[in-house]
């Protein structure tokens, strides 16, 4: 099973979103993640097992590090895994990462921002930046069997939103402030943001945003959020990965 399957995503109406009106998909990337420096590098330390160094610090068990750099990485791994099962995961605190986030929601976005322990954003200003150049996230209708219907929604979403810019301009041009002219735009207008986090706090992020009952559009950041750090730190999420395709 894959992840989108897995957290209960589809998007069977891709296809009629691309021609809406200021479309635009999310993306996720990682810019950024802790790096040990290189004694430790020589070690065997590498981004994914600064938490399990750290965490040898409570039991004086350094003295387990052999000789052998890959096999200290081995030691590392394990050793994470064990803090997991454990719940000891004040070291994953020790590992940083920054993601660029682009095509989410103004409402994602209040729903994102409840999050408050190890965790900070930059947002896009929608006090200095004109709302004239906005772009929209249009919602999947996934639930919803009937095209024509979902046609019919979606006109509904696009025309919503060129009425926003409309106003939008035509205050603008009456003399009012971009802050106040912003008040118009619909939740659905689309931002972007670096978002900089600890894996103890992604970790508790993906336990409650990749649930079912969470919101589809978070659900879907958060699925793909895990996708990427997967190829850089596998070994801390492993399991909530694993909850989710098999």
């Amino acid at each position: 099973m894959d992840l989108y399957t897995g957290v209960g995503l589809s998007d069977p109406w891709k296809e009629l979103r691309k021609k809406l009106f200021r479309n635009t998909e999310p993306k996720v990337k990682i810019i950024a993640i802790t790096q040990p420096l290189e004694e430790l590098k020589q070690q065997g330390v590498e981004s994914g097992t600064i938490p399990a160094y750290t965490a040898r610090h409570c039991w004086e068990s350094s003295n387990k590090y052999t000789d052998d750099p890959m096999e200290n990485n081995k030691l590392d791994k394990q050793l994470i895994q064990n803090l997991i099962k454990m719940g000891h995961d004040t070291p994953l605190q020790a590992l940083n990462y920054v993601f660029d986030v682009e095509g989410i929601t103004k409402s994602l976005q209040a729903q994102w921002t409840r999050h408050k322990i190890g965790v900070g954003w930059s947002f896009r200003s929608t006090r200095y930046v004109s709302g004239s150049s906005n772009s929209f996230i249009y919602n999947t209708y996934d639930y919803i069997k009937e095209e024509e219907k979902v046609k019919e929604l979606l006109s509904m979403d696009e025309e919503i939103n060129k009425k926003a810019i409309e106003i939008f301009d035509k205050k603008i041009e009456l003399g009012s402030t971009k802050q106040d002219a912003r008040k118009v735009m619909p939740v659905q207008f689309a931002t972007h943001c670096s978002f900089f986090a600890n894996a103890r706090a992604i970790r508790h992020l993906f336990k409650l945003r990749l649930d079912k009952h969470a919101e589809w559009e978070i659900r879907r950041m958060s699925a793909m959020m895990l996708e990427e750090i997967m190829k850089i730190t596998p070994e801390i999420y492993q399991d909530i990965y694993d909850k989710y395709t098999k």
